[in-house]
């Protein structure tokens, strides 16, 4: 290398978990003065936060540096220029070369990394602790909640470079808005992040075959005749023909619905029924399709429907039926999918 630096080969470790009392008001996105390492005055913000930071040169001779994210971080580099580098996390080679605008990484709590820049760099490092990924992803669809996660290689997104570019921007943006249009662009790029992931693990899991209709015929005919008793998944499966947990994924990949999710929408389609065609108190409805609670009834029945059953039964013209005393107690036993 035709220079050196005194910070080369030197581990340095992200402040995520410190709060620092700053003397001068800094940029929202602020310089690196040490690689992947924010400013004191970047982190005046709440720990419960993003931080976002710059690494940018338009000239130089190699240099290479090292560190190491803190056990409560992830790091997510988004390459904003033509850049010659090594790249390596945890002592494995992620890019060597040439890398282009919009080139993606995230590096995970507790891992060491090194680049060796070759020239010119500008790369935007995303602070993001790890309770707001889980977070983020405790909404995404699906049955298996993705993680933020590193990749063999690093990948390109044009979305997140576009995001990325449009964060540099909050430092023009006056006041607190600054800090709240920061704060909605970062959250954008990790729910981009987790989409991406999302799918890969959708795309990654075997497809599985829909029940044969014969099948799903007699586990309907089987619910639809237990509606007023306790059902189990195990009983469904054996009503078809099938272990508990072949039945449960084909079930769901004919119908979209999980077993236990298709009995309460029909116990719940039968009691609209019998709220508009008999004179039953909804403690007794209750009970003829399954519930062994009315509170429980009705707490489901407003989910589905958005009203509390009395509620649906006036709305469609009915009077309120004189309550019955039952005072039943136990629970239902769920199916469970």
């Amino acid at each position: 290398m035709c220079c050196s630096d005194n910070q080369a080969g030197a581990a340095v470790t992200l402040p995520c978990a410190e709060q620092y009392s700053p003397m001068h008001q800094a940029d929202i996105v602020d310089d690196e003065s040490d690689w992947r390492v924010p400013r004191q005055s970047a982190m005046t913000r709440s720990v419960s936060k993003m931080v976002a930071t710059r690494w940018h040169a338009g000239s130089g001779c190699a240099q290479e540096f090292s560190a190491e994210t803190t056990a409560d971080c992830h790091v997510v580099k988004i390459v904003l220029r033509n850049m010659n580098i090594r790249f390596r996390a945890a002592s494995r080679i992620v890019h060597d070369g040439m890398t282009t605008p919009g080139t993606v990484h995230v590096t995970e709590p507790a891992v060491s990394v090194r680049c060796l820049f070759r020239g010119p760099y500008d790369v935007l490092h995303l602070h993001v602790p790890n309770h707001l990924i889980v977070e983020c992803a405790g909404d995404m669809p699906g049955d298996q909640v993705p993680v933020l996660c590193s990749r063999g290689v690093a990948g390109k997104d044009s979305v997140i470079d576009s995001l990325g570019r449009a964060l540099l921007e909050a430092n023009r943006v006056s006041g607190s808005l600054g800090q709240l249009y920061a704060d909605c662009i970062s959250i954008a790029i990790v729910t981009r992040l987790l989409a991406s992931a999302n799918r890969a693990v959708t795309s990654d899991r075997p497809k599985v075959g829909e029940l044969a209709r014969w099948r799903l015929k007699r586990a309907i005919e089987y619910v639809e005749a237990q509606l007023d008793k306790p059902v189990s998944l195990a009983d469904v499966a054996s009503s078809a023909g099938l272990t508990r947990m072949h039945f449960a994924a084909q079930f769901r990949a004919a119908t979209g619905l999980r077993p236990h999710e298709y009995l309460l929408r029909r116990r719940i389609e039968r009691a609209q029924q019998m709220l508009l065609e008999t004179g039953m108190s909804l403690v007794d409805i209750a009970l003829s399709v399954g519930f062994q609670t009315q509170a429980h009834f009705t707490s489901v029945f407003k989910r589905y429907t958005g009203q509390p059953p009395r509620a649906w039964r006036e709305s469609r013209g009915f009077p309120e039926v004189s309550r019955c005393r039952r005072t039943d107690t136990a629970r239902e036993p769920e199916l469970v999918s």
